[in-house]
């Protein structure tokens, strides 16, 4: 006995909890039901042998409509939660048109130069990364010194939750990476770093083009950083713009129309522009999620607030709470679905409690009656 207990507090010493499945994994990310004894988690914190029970997304249609750089690590994470993703590249991210990328190259030229003095770049999203050292290593001849020169610059680097990956994985340091991986929690965090004031912040953003417009985070974005004192400079690094056609996502849109689509997925304001153009216009694709009772998925709040104003005021159901990886999305998706699974559960067994007693009820009054006719009956 005395072991036992010593061993459970020098655990305890440690962070560990052996006596509870849940809290004793250090990589469990979420309080997501479980029912699997299994102790050893992947890298999305769940078991490999997980089943029914364990997968409150299991064989569900989710409609997912970000552009292939970001789909496939969503899609991955959707798939092994149990779910059935729908690829519907709402946006596209591509190369800059040839008249826009000398303005690009020009800029950067221009800093590396020392011709404009650049304190700070503050990349919202991995593809601004992308496209900014890309062009940074073609005036350089390299990744390599391109890279080198970014990291001997003394520019501090701004980058939101796992999109800082892009930066360190090129042995470059992200300076300042905000606790709310969004746009205006980039600017709170500048600001309560005091470096705010009079800083010059290199942008690079997208170009919306192609029927879309661009959304209100770009511009907010700026407004803020100059409210707070530092001054702004945008830079079109890449193109976005509508991601398919109708005809290419016929099926997909079938299956919505046929309310076999659970939820759909945004991890941007832009992709809900795309959606709609493609699902047949606002008022076709509200009706249909009105009709069918199709769950609309947000990743972050910022996103929730534009799907709700580009779609004309429909609800958004669930919205991720740690939005600097799309585990967040998952498993907001996740606690939704199991809390609806417990409450038609706890509704079937209220409708089978109710019919019991009706049962109960009619058997009473029909042995009542039986009793009165023979009493009435009696000599």
């Amino acid at each position: 006995m005395n072991q036992q207990y010593e061993f459970r507090k020098n655990c305890e010493h440690r962070g560990l909890h052996p006596f509870n499945r849940r809290t004793h994994h250090p990589s469990t990310k979420t309080n997501r039901p479980r029912s699997c004894s299994a102790i050893l988690r992947d890298a999305d914190g769940r078991s490999p042998l997980a089943g029914r029970n364990d997968l409150p997304l299991l064989g569900k249609y989710i409609i997912v409509t970000a552009p292939r750089q970001y789909s496939q690590k969503l899609v991955a994470k959707l798939t092994n939660a149990g779910a059935r993703p729908l690829v519907v590249p709402a946006v596209q991210i591509t190369e800059l048109p040839p008249e826009d990328l000398t303005q690009m190259r020009s800029i950067i030229s221009d800093f590396v130069a020392q011709r404009t003095s650049v304190t700070h770049i503050a990349f919202t999203s991995r593809n601004g990364i992308f496209a900014f050292l890309d062009q940074l290593c073609v005036l350089f001849g390299g990744e390599a010194p391109g890279c080198e020169w970014l990291r001997l610059s003394g520019i501090r680097l701004c980058a939101l939750g796992a999109d800082g990956d892009v930066l360190t994985e090129r042995g470059l340091t992200v300076h300042v990476s905000p606790p709310e991986a969004s746009t205006l929690g980039l600017v709170r965090e500048l600001a309560a770093r005091g470096e705010a004031s009079g800083a010059k912040v290199l942008c690079p953003v997208p170009l919306v083009t192609g029927g879309l417009v661009e959304p209100p985070v770009v511009p907010r974005f700026l407004q803020a950083l100059q409210d707070a004192g530092a001054e702004p400079l945008r830079l079109h690094a890449y193109l976005t713009t509508l991601g398919c056609s109708p005809e290419e996502v016929s099926l997909e849109r079938r299956a919505l129309q046929e309310g076999l689509v659970a939820a759909v997925a945004f991890s941007s304001t832009a992709e809900a522009q795309g959606l709609l153009q493609v699902m047949g216009g606002a008022a076709a694709f509200a009706d249909i999620v009105t009709r069918h009772k199709v769950l609309l998925a947000a990743h972050g709040p910022y996103t929730a607030e534009g799907v709700r104003t580009v779609t004309g005021g429909l609800a958004v159901g669930t919205v991720s709470r740690r939005f600097s990886t799309f585990d967040g999305l998952v498993t907001a998706l996740e606690e939704h679905f199991a809390e609806a699974a417990v409450k038609a559960a706890g509704r079937k067994e209220a409708n089978a409690s109710a019919s019991m007693a009706m049962a109960a009820d009619a058997a009473g009054g029909t042995l009542s009656a039986g009793v009165a006719t023979a009493a009435a009956s009696a000599p």
